[in-house]
């Protein structure tokens, strides 16, 4: 489970990854999402699984407020900082500087103790709070990264402002 919260706005999401490919599902009491982020391809696709709808735009396009950790481009320069005890789990915390497509973030990084050292948990200089939770290593169906069958382009199907502005998920 991923929680993060920017400019006072917490979101929560289910992520899935696998190689450059991430799969995040986005719930709220009023909406739900999926964004399908394909780094191979360049692209995001967002889905409103209600309206059977995508929309694809680049990656580029997306909102930066945080790193996206899942990045293959994404660059950490690590200063250990020593190990902590996180929600229960050992972790190593870290300063850390981040730099993916031209931007760069500072701020803390906690990362799960080897042999699995994925990213628990990141605070920004700006106060940007990112964490995860439940992190559990399983194989993944490639099909999850692809736009479900039956879905329809949204400008095609309903006309140019159905989707929400790239990158902004529902409250």
């Amino acid at each position: 489970m991923y929680h993060a919260t920017v400019e006072g706005v917490t979101g929560t999401a289910r992520v899935s990854a696998s190689g450059d490919r991430v799969r995040m599902e986005f719930s709220s009491q009023r909406k739900n999402s999926v964004s399908i982020l394909r780094y191979d391809r360049g692209v995001a696709w967002l889905l409103a699984p209600t309206m059977a709808v995508y929309r694809e735009i680049p990656l580029a396009d997306l909102r930066r407020d945080v790193p996206l950790f899942f990045d293959p481009a994404l660059r950490v320069n690590r200063t250990e900082l020593g190990k902590e005890l996180l929600d229960g789990r050992d972790t190593v915390k870290y300063a850390a500087e981040i730099t993916q497509n031209g931007a760069t973030f500072r701020g803390y990084l906690w990362e799960a103790v080897p042999p699995l050292p994925v990213p628990l948990r990141w605070e920004d200089e700006r106060g940007a709070v990112v964490s995860w939770e439940q992190v559990v290593p399983a194989p993944v169906p490639p099909g999850q990264f692809e736009i479900p069958g039956g879905y329809v382009e949204a400008a095609a199907a309903l006309g140019q402002n159905v989707m929400p502005r790239a990158g902004r998920h529902p409250e």
